[in-house]
């Protein structure tokens, strides 16, 4: 008994003022009761808990950045009040991880980091700093409305992929308004980018989002035509040499290591001329119009070089299509094709060689012997260069949620307007003007001898392909990579017109060929990650 009363006492007086401690029985432990905990003062609906100085930074347009952040002293802009929420006042203060904003408009694009909350519309007038009065809360909203960037990021914890409850950004009682086309593209509106792994509860708030700028045409190819081709040489007149050598080739260098060339004229023979050789690049299918080259006299007289084809002119190239990709910067979406080149004109084959020996005729014994050359094979034109795609237009998104964010939406408005339209693709350059092959060498007159023969023409270039229109700027209320939101009652998405589809390079009105996608268009869509495929 006594043993029990002295471990009584001593339970008693260790705990005193903390907890209660008591046993029925000797023989049984002794239990203590510790005080459940007490709430703090900083918790609650944004909309009814009260506005301390303990609980957070005050920021008001009326305010100083050199001061404190108080109730009494608030600072000016929301960027340093933001600072001193999520890294404390100085003089060993801990941070208050909050925010509370007077109702009125901040030119500011703000970044919440991880856990810090931005409580707006707050009635300041007389140091009240509440929600419900009858100018503050939803009457008279914290407007976020900065002339250009996007106006509000909220950032995951450092080091977390996912942050957890406790990295939660409580956004309530703002108006955050993204300018007409001010993203860093130059070309998107967005209201909200939750970066990867961020978590935030957007409430009693409003979210807008202006126009998309439309894409820019795509450049067109240079209107003057593709290098020409270039005229055969002639051949070699009979009885002037011993040996007549066929015409030289002719080339055209059009890039890229493309060329065009012109076949050699047939060597001049005494007793039988040489064969022209083909012109280059070589047709793969025999053809009236193949290059070949021709045939060097023997019992008959010799044939011309056969003209080389013409290029191919180059197809129109496809719209821009599918959804495009979020990232950090926003939305990103889709060119259109590029044009692609027309093909080189293919050259023509070289003439025939003739001789100068025959039952007939017969160089006079004074002069060289040799038979008349052929000419050589004009070269054909370059092929024309292809436009480049036509822009994309740009989006208008109220918020985009990247990879591994946790997004709730509560009785918020999302207004997003229109999408840019996508830029009309760019026009194809015309292919080069074919050119006639060499004559061929002349016969000596005097004999009735035959003349060497012509080389053949070379082909047109083929013209360069139309691009593609560039596709339409999204029209998104939440765009997301992973659905991962929760949206509450009360929300409500009103969303703009997407930007129409460009059409392509030298398209009609009607001409759908080529033409770009309109922009997606939705309450929430699904989107690819930059990295992504975007088709």
């Amino acid at each position: 008994m006594a043993r029990c009363l002295a471990l009584l006492a001593l339970g008693s007086t260790g705990a005193a003022g903390v907890s209660g401690c008591y046993s029925d029985s000797c023989a049984e432990g002794y239990l203590c009761e510790s005080p459940p905990p007490q709430p703090s003062p900083c918790d609650g609906d944004p909309a009814r808990a009260p506005a301390l100085d303990e609980c957070g930074v005050f920021v008001s347009e009326q305010g100083d950045d050199n001061s404190p952040g108080t109730q009494g002293a608030p600072v000016k802009t929301l960027h340093h009040a933001i600072g001193l929420a999520a890294h404390g006042r100085g003089h060993g203060e801990e941070a208050t991880r909050r925010v509370y904003a007077c109702g009125g408009e901040f030119a500011e694009t703000i970044t919440l980091p991880s856990g810090v909350d931005l409580w707006g519309g707050r009635l300041c007038d007389g140091g009240d700093w509440s929600y419900d009065g009858s100018f503050g809360g939803p009457d008279h909203p914290t407007i976020i409305a900065p002339p250009g960037g996007i106006p509000l990021r909220v950032l995951r914890e450092e080091g977390k992929a996912v942050a957890g409850d406790d990295t939660t950004s409580v956004i309530a009682g703002v108006r955050v308004v993204a300018a007409d086309a001010s993203a860093p593209d130059g070309k998107s509106s967005i209201a909200v980018i939750l970066s990867t792994g961020a978590t935030a509860i957007v409430q009693d708030s409003v979210i807008v989002a202006g126009n998309g700028k439309d894409g820019e045409p795509g450049e067109d190819a240079d209107t003057e035509r593709a290098p020409d081709g270039v005229v055969g040489n002639n051949g070699t007149n009979a009885c002037t040499v011993d040996a007549a050598v066929g015409a030289l080739p002719v080339v055209t260098v059009c890039g890229d290591g493309i060329e065009s060339t012109g076949g050699y004229g047939g060597d001049g023979g005494l007793d039988v001329g040489g064969d022209g050789a083909p012109g280059q690049p070589a047709l793969a299918e025999i053809s009236e119009r193949d290059g070949r080259g021709g045939l060097g006299a023997d019992l008959t007289r010799c044939e011309d070089g056969n003209d080389g084809a013409d290029g191919a002119d180059a197809g129109r190239a496809d719209g821009a299509f599918g959804p495009g990709i979020l990232s950090d910067d926003g939305w990103t979406g889709v060119r259109g094709k590029d044009g692609t080149n027309g093909g080189v004109g293919y050259g023509g084959g070289g003439g025939g060689g003739s001789k100068s020996r025959g039952e007939m005729f017969a160089c006079p014994a004074r002069l060289p012997q040799g038979g008349a050359a052929g000419g050589s094979g004009g070269s054909g034109g370059c092929g024309g260069k292809g436009g480049k795609g036509g822009d994309y237009g740009g989006a208008s998104i109220g918020i985009v949620a990247l990879e591994g964010t946790e997004l709730t939406v509560a009785n918020t408005d999302v207004f997003t307007d229109k999408g840019g339209n996508g830029g009309i693709g760019g026009t194809g350059q015309p292919g080069g003007v074919a050119q006639s092959g060499g004559h061929g060498g002349l016969g000596y007159a005097g004999a009735d001898m035959w003349d060497a023969c012509k080389g053949g023409k070379g082909g047109k270039g083929g013209r360069g392909g139309d691009a593609g229109g560039g596709l339409g700027g999204a029209s998104v209320g939440i765009a997301y990579v992973v659905p991962n939101f929760s949206i509450r009652p009360g929300t409500t998405m009103v969303i703009g017109d997407p930007g129409t589809g460009g059409s392509a390079g030298n398209a009609g009105t009607e001409d759908e060929v080529g033409k770009g996608e309109s922009g997606p268009r939705g309450q929430m869509v699904a989107f690819p990650a930059a990295g992504e495929p975007i088709h």
